[in-house]
């Protein structure tokens, strides 16, 4: 576990990375002075040019970032510890879908729109589309170029850089668009099949028990753990929600509160500390995530008397 502690503290190494990883909007992850930004109905827009610089976050809302300048040799990592170096052509689109842990560094000025769709406002269109709300966002590989979504970018960062105010009512009209690309294009649309029934068999939910208290630190794959249950990846998250009460990425948030509450209690090891071997990236992720499904922080629950 202090070799957890340590991988933590390396992935939060690069120069410049936000601390303040918890439960964010998009606009309080970018500074101010990136470029002007706008709020709409369905979500908002910014026209962004940063300077060399990382960032790590986790935010509220599905965000997309739509390349306008040419860069090289980014280095991204999405929902997973392990990170990528990639080329970003003008065109190219990455999506970070809400909660979901996203690293970014770059070594030269960057240039890109982003659009941010909290994930009631994609559900909404999605029942409109396909009358299905309980869609997941597929992002595409990095490095992937999106012609139509360029498009959209390109009259974004015109109406929000140009020499008039931006019309509100246009740029959400362009995020609706948007948001139905996505859908159309980056989201599984398959209802779940209705020949699942019932839950895991018991030894299946016993080896994925075990397999999950054993790894309770690391991140976990959902192909991993079908793999474990013996049953296909596509039915695996349903069938595992009716055994457990929850999906697998909760039940794991609770695996680590719990342990973390036990090392807490104890009191032998510093909160950082214990945020790192409970498999939490900082201090920060541990008391957001510890107050929003405990109703605690760290610091209440070790003072508590």
């Amino acid at each position: 576990m202090m070799n957890d502690a340590k991988d933590a503290r390396e992935r939060g190494a690069y120069e410049g990375v936000d601390r303040g990883r918890a439960e964010r909007h998009v606009f309080d992850i970018i500074p101010e002075n990136a470029g002007p930004r706008k709020a709409t109905t369905r979500g908002s827009v910014i026209h962004s040019i940063r300077g060399p610089g990382s960032q790590k976050f986790l935010a509220k809302e599905h965000s997309a970032g739509i390349v306008l300048a040419p860069m090289r040799r980014l280095r991204a990592s999405l929902g997973s510890d392990r990170v990528e170096e990639y080329d970003a052509p003008v065109g190219c689109l990455v999506i970070n879908p809400a909660n979901v842990d996203s690293s970014l560094a770059w070594s030269a000025t960057r240039e890109n729109v982003v659009i941010a769709i909290p994930p009631e406002a994609l559900s909404e269109l999605a029942m409109h589309e396909f009358d299905l709300a309980n869609v997941e966002l597929e992002p595409p590989a990095f490095g992937t170029v999106d012609l139509w979504a360029f498009n959209i970018g390109q009259r974004i960062s015109a109406e929000l850089t140009g020499k008039t105010p931006a019309n509100e009512l246009y740029l959400d009209s362009l995020v609706t668009l948007f948001g139905i690309h996505l859908l159309r294009t980056y989201t599984s649309r398959k209802k779940p099949s209705a020949s699942i029934k019932g839950g895991l068999s018991t030894n299946s939910a016993r080896r994925v028990r075990e397999y999950l208290n054993e790894h309770l630190t690391e991140k976990v794959h959902i192909a991993e753990l079908a793999s474990v249950a013996g049953i296909s990846p596509n039915h695996f998250i349903v069938r595992f929600t009716r055994t457990f009460g929850m999906p697998p990425h909760r039940y794991l948030i609770n695996l680590r509160l719990d342990f973390a509450e036990k090392l807490l209690v104890d009191g032998a090891f510093a909160i950082i500390e214990v945020a790192y071997m409970a498999g939490f990236s900082d201090q920060s992720h541990l008391a957001t995530t510890m107050k929003r499904y405990r109703g605690k922080t760290p610091t209440e629950l070790r003072f508590a008397k």
